[in-house]
C-alpha cells in the first residue's frame, strides 16, 4: 500500500531561523525511492516553498495557501476557493478600522498599505519578539525587508484590486503585537464568510472557508485508490489536515491543544520529527 506523507513546514519541517534537519531530506527522498509521496501543505505562497525546494535540492507536490492553491512536481500551479473582491470589502476596513498591519498574497505579488502606515505597528512587533532573544530580531528584520521591498505598495488595496480583477486572491494576512487585537479582530470577522487562524507568532491568516489543508487534501486524495495518509503538523490551521488523513501527526514542539487532536507525538521540529517519524513508521 503506498504512503502518502501531507506535511507542514514552519514549526514541522523547518524550525525557526534554523537550518531543515538532514534527516527530514533524507526521508523524502526514501519516500520518493519507495514510489510514496510526499506533499508539502502549508500557509506558504509558492515562490516561498519553490524557493526553499531549490536551496535544499528537493521536488515534491506542493499544497499551498493554506489550500487555495496546487502545483504538482513539475507541473503548473493551479487555484481554487480563493477569496473574492466581496470578501475584500468586507474585511479590510475591519483590519484597517482595528489599524492592524495586513498584507494580501496573489497568484501574483503581495499586496500592503503604504509601509510607513505601520511605524508604529513595526515598533511594537519589534519590542514583542524582543522575547525571542537573536531569533526575534531575525524574523523583525526579515519582515521589515520583506514589507518594504518585496511586496507590491499601494495606497488603496481595494482600488488596486478592482483595477486587477484578474488576481487570484489567495488569503490575507496580518502581524499584530497585541494579543487583545487578535480577540477583538477574531470576534469581529466571525461574523463573515471567512476562516481565520494562527498561523505563526503574532500572525492570523484569513481564507476562503473552503480554502482548508483538509479540503484541499481531500481533493489530492481522489486520484488515488489504496493508500495510507499521513498528516504531520503543529499549528491552529493543521487540525483540519488532522481530520482529512489516516494518521494525524503532531510535533512535540506544538502546543498541548493540538497534540490533544492527534493520533502520534512526533519529536520536535529542531531535531528531525518529520524525518524520525517517516523511517519509523512508512515502512
Amino acid at each position: 500500500m503506498m504512503n502518502i506523507v501531507f506535511s507542514d513546514i514552519d514549526g514541522t519541517f523547518q524550525g525557526l531561523g534554523v537550518p531543515v534537519a538532514p534527516i527530514n531530506l533524507e526521508a523524502v527522498d526514501y519516500l520518493k525511492g519507495r514510489g510514496d509521496h510526499f506533499v508539502f501543505v502549508t500557509g506558504r505562497g509558492i515562490d516561498m516553498v519553490e524557493m526553499m525546494q531549490e536551496e535544499l535540492g528537493i521536488s515534491c507536490d506542493i499544497i499551498f495557501g493554506n489550500g487555495a492553491g496546487l502545483k504538482k512536481d513539475g507541473q503548473t500551479a493551479t487555484y481554487r476557493n480563493c477569496l473574492t473582491l466581496s470578501d475584500l470589502e468586507a474585511v479590510l476596513p475591519i483590519l484597517e478600522g482595528l489599524g492592524l498591519l495586513y498584507f494580501v498574497h496573489t497568484d501574483k505579488e503581495t499586496v500592503i498599505p503604504t509601509v510607513d502606515r505601520f511605524d508604529q505597528n513595526l515598533t511594537d512587533l519589534a519590542e514583542s519578539l524582543g522575547s525571542l532573544g537573536e531569533t526575534g530580531k531575525q524574523i523583525m528584520a526579515y519582515k521589515k525587508d520583506y514589507f518594504e521591498n518585496e511586496c507590491h505598495q499601494v495606497p488603496d488595496v481595494l482600488a488596486f484590486f478592482k483595477a486587477h480583477p484578474d488576481r487570484h486572491i489567495v488569503k490575507i494576512e496580518l502581524m499584530e503585537a497585541s494579543d487583545r487585537k487578535h480577540e477583538v479582530v477574531r470576534d469581529q470577522l466571525s461574523a463573515l464568510t471567512v476562516f481565520v487562524f494562527s498561523s505563526f507568532v503574532h500572525t492570523l491568516e484569513i481564507v476562503n472557508p473552503l480554502s482548508t489543508k483538509g479540503a484541499a487534501i481531500r481533493s489530492y486524495l481522489q486520484d488515488f485508490t489504496a493508500y495510507k495518509s499521513f498528516g504531520i503538523g503543529d499549528g491552529e490551521n493543521d487540525l483540519p489536515m488532522f481530520e482529512a488523513v489516516d494518521v494525524a501527526v503532531a510535533m512535540e514542539n506544538a502546543p498541548e491543544d493540538i497534540k490533544e487532536k492527534c493520533d502520534v507525538v512526533a519529536e520536535s521540529c529542531e531535531s528531525g520529527g518529520v524525518g524520525k517519524f517517516i523511517f519509523d513508521y512508512c515502512k
